[in-house]
């Protein structure tokens, strides 16, 4: 073949293969998260979801030794990075109209305090994106949980158990109208289970259900939130009979950020029932009634959600190198409707009249790097019978209702300093 057409030839070939070089490709992966490690110090034994003083959730209650000392009142240091983090955000071609993405995102806290330290699925979902719609289907942020306004505490667990905190396997259908947007739920307990039997949420057959609706501007974000969960917390009895009662349940929420030049304002209110899966107050009990002797051997009970009120307020500097902050919650036990056998009950913190923390923190921020320092001050009021007393109620101290009427307080500081580094 002639040298000159050969030349020709891959002349003209160029272009094409440059072409060809510029094709997108199908998918992007992008990797990123952060390594955190926590020192800490706690005044007082703690109720900590991996027992690490990490997620330090509430002071344990006064507990006397013969001699009448408090056990509890014992202080314990730590220092722990489980909650490090690595997460992969994918893009790809688009599908049914949308543009599609997703992520994976774990850590090393584990699913119970047995397997801390061993990697954790956080996230895992898909979104396809539509112009003023949106579905995610897969593992993500319980409703409840506000991505667009939690506090800003250097302690992991963004002000849980005042904001809840869980991750579930659902399907959010969002729609954008302006400045509003109106989302629909529908969502299973996955590893953040209500107490007593694990399977308690699916074997209701229904799954759990919210509605929200958000409205946002560059200066503002409030919403209003309302969610329904069923439970079924027994199929079967110990004499083998089936069990078919189930436990409804009701949650409203409303929140608001207001963002200024130079702070940011967040509050979140919440009155809920069985959100014990959020880790947050809330439970269910058996109502205290007579029962026919046929219901007894079967095991028929009728069950009775207790109610709980939570509310929490930070506010935060906006500064791009130091930021100053402190967040404020509260949570009050309101009891239930109807009397209850205090015995049965199954949730979180029956036992407790009302808690409360505060916690000022401040910042450090220096390129990717993070160092932040948090004071801590917890304190619950712990139910305190009285054996010595007349009435029911004075010796239980409790009232008909599962309402705590007597009360030993227990106060803990928790001293922190985290060093985070993003990439």
């Amino acid at each position: 073949m002639d040298k000159k057409i050969v030349i020709i030839m891959l002349l003209l070939a160029i272009p094409m293969f440059l072409i060809a070089q510029k094709k997108e490709p199908k998918f992007t992966v992008k990797f990123s998260g952060f390594i955190s490690n926590d020192a800490s110090l706690n005044t007082r034994q703690s109720i900590s979801a991996r027992g690490e003083g990490l997620f330090v959730l509430a002071p344990k209650p006064v507990k006397l030794d013969d001699e009448g000392n408090d056990i509890n009142k014992t202080p314990s240091f730590n220092f722990v990075g489980i909650n490090s983090r690595i997460r992969t955000k994918i893009t790809g071609p688009d599908a049914f109209g949308a543009k599609t993405s997703g992520m994976i995102e774990g850590d090393f806290l584990g699913v119970n305090t047995d397997s801390k330290f061993n990697f954790r699925l956080r996230h895992a979902f898909v979104k396809l994106d539509w112009k003023k719609s949106q579905l995610l289907v897969g593992q993500y942020w319980h409703p409840t949980f506000v991505v667009d306004c939690y506090p800003g505490t250097v302690s992991f667990g963004a002000g849980s158990p005042f904001n809840p905190l869980a991750r579930n396997p659902q399907f959010k259908y969002s729609y954008k109208l302006g400045k509003t947007t109106l989302s629909l739920t529908q969502l299973t307990n996955g590893h953040f289970t209500n107490k007593g039997a694990v399977d308690a949420q699916f074997n209701s057959l229904v799954p759990e259900l919210h509605f929200q609706i958000q409205y946002k501007t560059n200066t503002f974000i409030g919403g209003l939130g309302y969610g329904h969960q069923i439970l079924r917390p027994e199929i079967v009895t110990a004499n083998n009979y089936i069990i078919k009662q189930k436990v409804h349940s009701n949650t409203v929420l409303a929140f608001a950020k207001v963002t200024s030049p130079l702070l940011t304002f967040k509050g979140y209110v919440i009155y809920g029932q069985n959100n014990d899966n959020l880790v947050m107050m809330g439970g269910y009990a058996a109502i205290d009634k007579n029962y026919t002797p046929e219901q007894i051997t079967k095991g028929i009970v009728e069950y009775t959600t207790y109610n709980n009120f939570t509310s929490w307020l930070d506010i935060h500097t906006n500064g791009k190198k130091i930021i100053a902050g402190v967040f404020g919650g509260y949570s009050k036990n309101l009891g239930a409707s109807k009397n209850v056998d205090v015995s049965t009950f199954t949730g979180r913190w029956g036992d407790v009249k009302d808690m409360m923390r505060i916690s000022p923190r401040l910042i450090f921020i220096s390129g990717s790097t993070i160092i932040g320092t948090e004071i801590e001050y917890s304190s619950v009021n712990y139910n305190k019978g009285n054996p010595d007393g007349v009435t029911n109620e004075e010796i239980t101290g409790y009232n008909s209702k599962g309402l705590v009427t007597n009360y030993k307080t227990a106060n803990n500081l928790k001293f922190l300093l985290n060093v985070t580094y993003k990439f």
